[in-house]
């Protein structure tokens, strides 16, 4: 049996440091898909970024409740550049 070659999404970890901005608007200059990982308050900053630029759209969506309740719920989003920005409604 053959593999089909599937296209991977490039995965960026989001640490509290802020280094994982960098490297998405890096990666949103390429047309791929690119899988965010954050856990804690994290995930509210990148939240936060993905809501506030008009040229991300969010593919997929997944929460998840950790094994080791002190690292609480993680978020796991993918996403890619839009092709074109919608324009802002008033």
């Amino acid at each position: 049996m053959e593999k089909k070659d599937k296209p991977k999404s490039l995965l960026i970890f989001c640490d509290k440091h802020g280094e994982w901005k960098g490297k998405l608007e890096k990666l949103l200059q390429t047309d791929e898909k690119i899988t965010l990982l954050a856990l804690g308050d994290v995930k509210f900053d990148v939240l936060r970024l993905i809501h506030r630029r008009r040229d991300i759209e969010i593919l997929k969506l997944e929460t998840r409740q950790m094994k080791k309740r002190e690292k609480g719920t993680g978020v796991k989003v993918t996403v890619r550049r839009r092709m074109q920005a919608e324009p802002l409604q008033k």
